[in-house]
């Protein structure tokens, strides 16, 4: 989120319109998160079909009400082939901004802890010791409903979480 409200700023500033690319290879939530944080007009993620006519729709009405700078979001995984691909395409069709094209990459981990991040280390670091003593040797030490859970590695493997579509239809009523 700190690296996307830096390109805005440089965005607002030169009337241009950024496709920044962050990782998600195979989820969408770095870009979904980070997109909803920062105020991305779009977000592409590979949970969602990219549509180029909706992409450039968004931009238009964002054009019409005089936004001095749009940001699209890319999660590496998305259908569309990556920033710099979609960027071009999409670039084709709406002429007005000057397009530029940013990489995270890896430059968006690490980073101070946060107090809050720090004492989930804390409680995650002591409920894993506790559980190995405790005989969950082949599971997973989490946190849900505030609780400390342990749940079977082989389920956390083959089970993919469901994409929070909820998420991404505040990130489009947000862009509007």
């Amino acid at each position: 989120m700190q690296a996307v409200d830096k390109i805005r700023d440089t965005a607002d500033s030169h009337d241009r319109l950024f496709f920044i690319e962050v990782m998600g290879r195979d989820a969408g939530m770095i870009a979904l998160l980070g997109g909803i944080g920062s105020g991305a007009e779009i977000i592409l993620v590979p949970e969602t079909k990219t549509r180029v006519d909706r992409i450039v729709d968004v931009l238009n009405r964002g054009w019409n009400r005089k936004k001095s700078s749009m940001i699209v979001i890319v999660a590496e995984g998305d259908d569309s082939g990556g920033a710099y691909k979609i960027a071009r395409e999409v670039k084709q069709r709406f002429v007005r901004f000057d397009t530029r094209v940013s990489i995270l990459g890896h430059v968006q981990r690490g980073g101070s802890p946060s107090c809050a991040d720090r004492v989930l280390a804390s409680r995650l670091g002591v409920a894993a010791v506790e559980g190995l003593r405790a005989g969950h040797v082949r599971d997973m030490t989490g946190i849900i409903n505030n609780m400390v859970v342990y749940t079977p590695l082989n389920h956390v493997v083959n089970n993919k979480a469901k994409f929070p579509s909820d998420l991404m239809r505040i990130a489009e009523i947000l862009s509007l």
